[in-house]
Formats: C-alpha cells, sequence, structure tokens
C-alpha cells in the first residue's frame, strides 16, 4: 500500500465519521416529529423506569405537565399515583418536609 492509497483511505473515514456527526441533529429531529412531539415536548412520554423483580418493572410516565406512576408485570398493572405536582422528585421533596415538621 502506497503513501497515496494511506491519505485517501485515512480521508474517507475522517469524511464518514464526520457524516455521521453531522447527521445527529437531524436524525434527532425526524426522531422527534416521529413520535408526534409539538413543540418540542411529547404529549406522553416515558421518563424513568425501574426492574423491581424478575417480573415486576415500575415506570413514572409523563402525560403533558402531569405524571403517573404504573407498577407492570405479575398478575396485574396498577396505576399507582397520579401527580397533581410538577415532578415526582418534587412530591418526594414536599413529603419529606411533612414528616419534619
Amino acid at each position: 500500500m502506497t503513501l497515496h492509497e494511506c491519505v485517501n483511505a485515512i480521508a474517507a473515514l475522517i469524511f464518514i465519521i464526520v457524516l455521521i456527526f453531522c447527521t445527529r441533529p437531524l436524525l434527532r429531529l425526524l426522531e422527534q416529529k416521529k413520535s408526534g412531539a409539538r413543540g418540542g415536548q411529547a404529549g406522553l412520554s416515558l421518563v424513568g423506569q425501574m426492574a423491581l423483580d424478575r417480573t415486576r418493572r415500575l415506570s413514572v410516565v409523563r402525560y403533558g405537565a402531569r405524571e403517573v406512576l404504573v407498577l407492570t408485570g405479575g398478575n396485574r398493572d396498577i396505576l399507582m399515583d397520579w401527580t397533581e405536582r410538577e415532578t415526582f422528585a418534587s412530591a418526594l421533596d414536599d413529603s419529606g418536609t411533612e414528616d419534619v415538621a
């Protein structure tokens, strides 16, 4: 392999890497449009998820400005809470201050 061929291969590799990094914002925009996002926020989104055991999973789902805690798996699915607060983190902070007072 000559020096010229090596330089061409390295230049092609750099071009492909730059192309991949430049298409990431375009792919994110297409993903938001595909998921039905309006105004930068999707109507329904999964905030977080945690496996409790082999069959059960605890999920926080956001719909607009509200969040709901869902326990799935096992014999049935349970809707745990529909908060009036902005997030579950603020609900936990509020409950922590209530216990101290």
